[in-house]
């Protein structure tokens, strides 16, 4: 059961990391609540958010520098970024 249709949970700015990435539908707290390791690459200034085997296949196919990170996000989250544009 849903924790967050019970009780008002508190929502965190941090969860979106300062307005990154959208909210989670479940708040920080809930038994629903579950993230996920994504992939950030970053690539002359610009970045986006893949799933972690996408990032390493794409940096196997590639002679470009890229950073990767990884960020934790909700499946939610990751899948209501909008779309990217390309490098």
């Amino acid at each position: 059961m849903c924790m967050c249709v019970e009780k008002q949970w508190a929502r965190l700015w941090q969860e979106t990391n300062n307005g990154k990435y959208p909210p989670a539908t479940h708040a920080p707290g809930c038994d629903e609540y579950k993230q996920e390791a994504f992939a950030r690459v970053i690539y002359d200034g610009a970045a986006c958010v893949i799933e972690q085997n996408e990032a390493a296949a794409m940096l196997e196919e590639s002679d470009e520098e890229y950073t990767v990170e990884t960020v934790m996000l909700t499946r939610d989250q990751f899948e209501r970024m909008a779309d990217f544009s390309g490098f």
